[in-house]
């Protein structure tokens, strides 16, 4: 008797709720172009982070689920390479002669991932120049003007941290008797993600997240994540930047070494993490907000003057879903419940009368970017869109300004 009871408020509560009785909308047209802008079909599905060579101004792509490495002529979009890869990838970085690719990744195989590996491919055609284990999960590759290699490692809730300094030796007597041999190694944070050279200092960003809140509430260590600085030479730690939560790729630009920190929100008006940190030297980190949005990737223009953005926001639950309903019935149960969303949103950033500014363009309609670079001439921009999976070009001058 007492469930039927409780069954027949329950209905009745529904009954008269705001979300009864609501037709679903018809979804939304497809919009996925923008005018001056064009998509290009990718080869494969999973589409990783997006990297255009500064050499030639090829676009490389790698895929996680074809497992795939692409390559793209940057102009009209045609595919120069589709190689079949023999690990699971996860960054990749060009050499500075142009020649050479650095890919990372984890043996296919590997379900515990406590193995990490390099693999060194020839820039024309994908072949393996050279190939080396690490210790633990590869996650981030760098490349110095001078063929010096870092790579760092690390697994959450398994490893500690690692960033290896990697140099080529000589073997013997032609080119090609060269391996690259571990010269240094260092302890880094739990989960580096991300390597930039700025300033002669290395900076690696560092997943792990501190949980303690401040006492007022409001950002700031120790409840976030930092950058970490090294002696790239030494690999000795110089210091450590509280930026905020999930940092991910850093990109050096004429204003500072930028990082984008997804996981930005906003509760009750106040502003809880920055989007995107500016680390500039012998000063406090800028944080830079972006309504309530996060940055999920950030790329630098080849003349170091603006960066752009991938941004993803915090918002209301959807009104289908059952805490939407909860909230309908008893708004005072769940007062703040916020889900991510990810958008189809650009944001750019420039250094504007000695202050960081952000714009925010509106891309895509019906799905979102997942990862962002920029052509060596600054023309145009690229950006990986999921749902349907497709690469965008989007001339700069469609955010507002020539570049």
């Amino acid at each position: 008797m007492l469930s039927r009871i409780i069954t027949g408020l329950f209905l009745t509560l529904l009954i008269f709720s705001p979300v009864f009785g609501q037709e679903i909308p018809d979804e939304p047209p497809p919009e996925n172009e923008i005018e001056g802008m064009t998509a290009w079909e990718l080869p494969g599905t999973g589409a990783g982070p997006v990297y255009v060579s500064p050499i030639d101004g090829t676009i490389w792509v790698f895929f996680h689920q074809t497992r795939n490495l692409v390559k793209i002529d940057g102009s009209t979009g045609d595919v120069l390479l589709n190689q079949e890869l023999s690990i699971s990838p996860t960054a990749l970085a060009f050499s500075t002669c142009g020649s050479m690719v650095y890919l990372v990744g984890e043996p296919i195989e590997d379900q515990i991932i406590d193995i990490g590996i390099i693999q060194v491919l020839d820039k024309s055609d994908g072949a393996v120049m050279h190939e080396m284990e690490l210790e633990g999960a590869c996650n981030a590759v760098y490349v110095s003007d001078g063929e010096v290699v870092w790579v760092v490692t690390g697994m959450q809730y398994a490893y500690q941290g690692n960033i290896f300094r990697l140099e080529w030796s000589q073997t013997g007597t032609s080119m090609n008797d060269r391996k690259l041999t571990v010269v240094n190694r260092a302890d880094c944070g739990k989960i580096p993600w991300s390597i930039a050279e700025s300033g002669g200092k290395l900076y690696v960003t560092d997943l792990e997240l501190q949980w303690t809140m401040q006492p007022d509430g409001l950002m700031g260590p120790p409840y976030g994540a930092w950058v970490w600085v090294y002696n790239p030479e030494t690999l000795e730690m110089l210091e450590r930047i509280w930026v905020g939560i999930n940092p991910n790729r850093l990109a050096v630009s004429n204003f500072g070494v930028i990082t984008g920190c997804s996981g930005s929100k906003q509760s009750s008006g106040i502003f809880m993490e920055p989007a995107a940190v500016v680390i500039q030297p012998d000063t406090d980190p800028e944080f830079v907000h972006i309504g309530s949005a996060g940055a999920s990737d950030i790329a630098v223009a080849p003349d170091g003057s603006w960066a752009v953005a991938t941004l993803s926001d915090w918002g209301e639950p959807d009104w289908s879903s059952s805490v939407y309903l909860l909230q309908q019935i008893n708004p005072w149960a769940i007062p703040e419940i916020r889900k991510w969303i990810f958008t189809g949103d650009l944001a750019v950033l420039k250094m504007e009368n000695g202050e960081i500014s952000a714009h925010r363009m509106p891309i895509v309609h019906d799905s979102y970017l997942r990862s962002v670079a920029i052509s060596p001439d600054g023309s145009r921009i690229y950006a990986i869109q999921d749902n349907p999976e497709k690469l965008l070009v989007i001339p700069v001058e469609l955010l507002g300004f020539s570049g």
